[in-house]
């Protein structure tokens, strides 16, 4: 976004905060808590500032989700969404914590601010007890994730998750025909080697997402490569021109030469999924949510032949799945809110935290929950989406997880400098070496800011 569409959206955004965002009935908590007190109904409101809401993708599932919480809780609970875009959210949250105006309910925000700022200046609100009054909640939530999410004192601020979606790659069978064959199982060079003259579609434009993707996979092949993408989950990592990451830019740089859909230099995340729609290139690199887009309800958007149903699915070779388990969940609770926000804001993480949720959830975005077991229905439901089915018929005890590089990089690397660098990496301009240099004094002089 541009710095003066940044500026307005942002503004835009402290003008919802001053005005759809008013004190509560009771004159005490958050102030975006909306109605949060309850009125003469009795029923307790809370209002959420979320970004998967109107043309998000992760509107598609979120919406309808509060929606059937609130027809559960008619009466009782009530949740209004407050639209606010992406691009501004994670500031829009740090400027509410400022004014000591956050929602009772919080979803996501800034990592680091959550690890340096909310959580050791006590402003999110301790669910441990909850959490052990809840011992069938807390069993489907992730051994890494709970124990990332434990402080040193036991308080656990931010929600474990529950599930992981770990991302690999789609292919269509039609242009592809390696159905029979176990991808994943394969080492990097025997899997490039069969690729051939397949072509990928390929993004180098924002944060250059399909491309990362692959750099990610290639990375977590090389000797040590997944030990070091995990490295940069407490501290990012900033000497890019480490042997793995050499290597790995060298074997990015001759997919992007050789095999690189035509519209790949430039292309944003969208151009790249056109790309794949429209039989241009036979694999592209993204995560299950994408299954929605090969179901015939959204055909509209194939041409020249393409059909969702040719699609397959498989994690990296190697056994990759791009995911990082060790991470805060999505939600948090403020610790201003009050008691009635509190119990509202309680009662909806145990609802999407219920089997039948878990369950809608990965059948609409794709994924795993290790630790709940399926019932018959979406076992049955899930193997009616076939690129859904071939990635959970690859999560298993073996696969090995690793955090996409753009978690691990300074942001402002991984949204400008990996984008700007890329074409030059495609047409040799620069050597891998040379790519990995820049990439590295971007990286540092990111984080002596």
């Amino acid at each position: 976004m541009k710095k003066k569409q940044f500026l307005a959206a942002l503004l835009a955004g402290l003008m919802l905060v001053s005005t759809g965002c008013g004190a509560s009935s009771n004159g005490g908590g958050s102030s975006s808590g909306g109605e949060g007190s309850g009125g003469d109904s009795g029923e307790i409101t809370i209002t959420i500032p979320s970004y998967k809401t109107g043309e998000n993708v992760g509107a598609v599932f979120f919406e309808p989700q509060v929606e059937r919480f609130n027809e559960q809780y008619e009466g009782t609970y009530h949740i209004e969404l407050e639209n606010v875009t992406e691009d501004v959210f994670n500031d829009q949250m740090k400027q509410l914590a400022q004014q000591n105006a956050l929602p009772p309910l919080v979803q996501g925000g800034d990592k680091e601010w959550l690890r340096t700022v909310v959580f050791p200046n006590g402003m999110a609100y301790d669910i441990s007890d909850w959490l052990a009054d809840n011992p069938d909640i807390e069993a489907l939530m992730l051994d890494d994730a709970v124990e990332y999410c434990t402080e040193d004192d036991g308080a656990i601020y931010s929600v474990p998750l529950a599930t992981v979606r770990p991302t690999g790659f789609f292919y269509n069978s039609a242009m592809w025909d390696v159905a029979d064959q176990d991808l994943s199982a394969m080492t990097m060079d025997e899997f490039i080697e069969l690729i051939g003259d397949q072509q990928i579609a390929f993004s180098t434009a924002e944060n250059a997402w399909v491309s990362a993707l692959f750099l990610t996979a290639l990375i977590a092949d090389e000797d040590g490569g997944v030990d070091l993408l995990n490295s940069g989950i407490e501290e990012k990592i900033t000497d890019l021109s480490q042997p793995q990451i050499v290597s790995a830019v060298e074997k990015l740089q001759s997919l992007l030469q050789n095999n690189a859909s035509a519209n790949s230099i430039g292309a944003a995340y969208p151009d790249a999924a056109n790309a794949f729609m429209s039989s241009q290139a036979s694999i592209i690199a993204n995560g299950p949510w994408m299954s929605t887009d090969f179901e015939e309800t959204n055909s509209a958007n194939w041409s020249n032949g393409f059909d969702g149903a040719n699609v397959r699915a498989s994690l990296f070779p190697g056994q990759v799945g791009i995911a990082q388990t060790q991470n805060y969940g999505e939600w948090w609770i403020s610790a201003e809110a009050t008691e009635e926000e509190r119990e509202c804001a309680l009662a909806f993480i145990e609802f999407i935290y219920t089997p039948e949720e878990l369950e809608a959830y990965l059948l609409a975005e794709g994924g795993d929950a290790p630790n709940l077991e399926y019932s018959e229905n979406f076992v049955t439901q899930q193997g009616e989406t076939q690129v859904l089915a071939d990635l959970a018929a690859d999560t298993t005890e073996d696969t090995v997880f690793a955090p996409c590089i753009l978690d691990v990089i300074p942001s402002s690397v991984g949204t400008s400098d990996l984008s700007r660098l890329l074409p030059s990496l495609a047409d040799g301009t620069l050597t891998a070496e040379e790519f990995c240099a820049q990439l590295t004094t971007a990286a540092q002089e990111a984080t002596a800011e």
